[in-house]
Formats: structure tokens, C-alpha cells, sequence
């Protein structure tokens, strides 16, 4: 994947190497120059030091049909523009925000951003993981971090469509609390069949986060 990542300290940090460990193609922009510096030297990737909610910015990123964009910004209202901006004028594919405001997660997902992410308390590789899969659609920490709410959307080659909640081998530290399915919301029992297009609502500790979206993401042999 081509992935752009806006702004972010340590995050972008940790974000940039794992996922140049896995081959993907990264290019940021920073608008602190110390720590653009620092990315480059320490990566080897193209870093644009300026403010990445600007559009001559990101026409100078060069990043036009990308796969991904990962807004980082401690400002809410920057991720916003910034997610737009990438989607509308440079073509990429997916846009990815944090945000600091909990009430704006359902406000950036009516405007267009596909993934919002609220917490300061997300570990970085749960970022990566969101950014990445296709499948999740909003993360929300509760109780200050020590719980998190999951949105993910169910496709037809998932390994638990069609099947019945209670045979299915689902982590038991997690909790399936919820599915959307259209316009209804369902209450799940060990009886429930997970359809395709479901979005469950799934509550766990964020030390299984890992092991919940690679459960569920993993892809059906028929």
C-alpha cells in the first residue's frame, strides 16, 4: 500500500516503521522541521515539513491515488481537512483520523472520513491495524482506555460469515454487544447468524484488540 501519514509524534514514529517492515510505500509530512529531520534520517522516506492541511502541501507530497491517508494532528478540525482534501482532490482511497472530541467521531464519519479513531489512549499498532483493514470502521475507548468499542463491518469472504455465534471460536475476552444489520439493530444470542454486511459492535480490553481484528479478518477457504 502507499500510505500518508499527517503529523503525529511518537505514532508517526512507530507507524512509519512498522509499516516500512512490511513493505509498505510511506511518505509524511510533519510541520515540526526538527522532527521531519529526524523521520527522514532515521527512515529514508520522503518528509514534508509544512502544514498538511494546506493542498499546495500535499500536492508537493506527491501523492495523488494513494492507498491510505493517516491524519495524526492534535487538532480535530485538521485531521478533518485533511482527510477531505486527500480524498477529494489527490484520490485516495481511505481516510483515516483521530480525534480528541468524542462527539465528533460520528460527525466525521457523516462527512465522508471512513475511519475516526477517539482516544489518546489507542495504542499505536491498534492505529496501524485500523488503517490497514478494511473492515473497521470506529474505535472508541471507554472507561479511560481500560475498554474499547469496535465497529467492524462483516464481507462475504470473512471466515465467520454465516455462522452461528455460538460456532464460532471468537476470543471470550471479548464480547460481541451489538450488530447493525441495515436499518435494525440486533441483539445477538449463541443462535445469531453473523450475515454478510453485518457491522458488529464488539467490547474488549485493548490487550486482544490484535487478536480480535485478525480473527475476524481472516478469509474464508470457500
Amino acid at each position: 500500500m502507499k500510505i500518508l501519514i499527517v503529523g503525529g509524534w511518537k505514532k508517526a514514529d512507530f507507524l512509519t516503521k512498522s509499516l516500512l517492515e512490511k513493505k509498505h510505500q510511506v511518505v509524511i509530512i510533519h510541520d515540526d522541521h526538527s522532527y521531519c529531520q529526524f523521520l527522514s534520517r532515521t527512515y529514508g522516506v520522503p518528509v514534508i515539513c509544512g502544514d498538511g492541511s494546506e493542498p499546495y502541501i500535499l500536492e508537493e507530497a506527491d501523492i495523488n491515488g494513494y492507498d491510505v491517508v493517516i491524519a495524526l494532528t492534535p487538532k480535530d478540525e485538521d485531521n478533518l481537512v485533511i482527510c477531505q482534501l486527500a480524498k477529494k482532490q489527490f484520490n485516495i482511497k481511505k481516510s483515516f483520523a483521530i480525534v480528541g472530541n468524542p462527539k465528533n467521531v460520528q460527525i466525521f464519519k457523516k462527512l465522508g472520513i471512513d475511519t475516526v479513531i477517539s482516544s489518546a489512549y489507542v495504542a499505536s499498532n491498534i492505529i496501524e491495524q485500523m488503517a490497514t483493514v478494511e473492515e473497521i470502521s470506529n474505535y472508541i475507548p471507554l472507561d479511560n482506555g481500560q475498554v474499547g468499542l469496535m465497529e467492524i463491518f462483516i464481507k462475504e469472504n470473512s471466515s465467520i460469515c454465516n455462522k452461528i455465534i455460538s460456532n464460532i471460536d471468537f476470543p471470550k475476552e471479548a464480547i460481541i454487544a451489538c450488530i447493525i444489520r441495515g436499518f435494525n439493530t440486533v441483539i445477538p444470542k449463541g443462535d445469531t447468524k453473523i450475515l454478510p454486511q453485518d457491522k458488529l459492535i464488539i467490547l474488549s480490553s485493548p490487550e486482544i484488540q490484535n487478536k480480535i481484528i485478525k480473527f475476524i479478518s481472516e478469509r474464508s477457504e470457500n
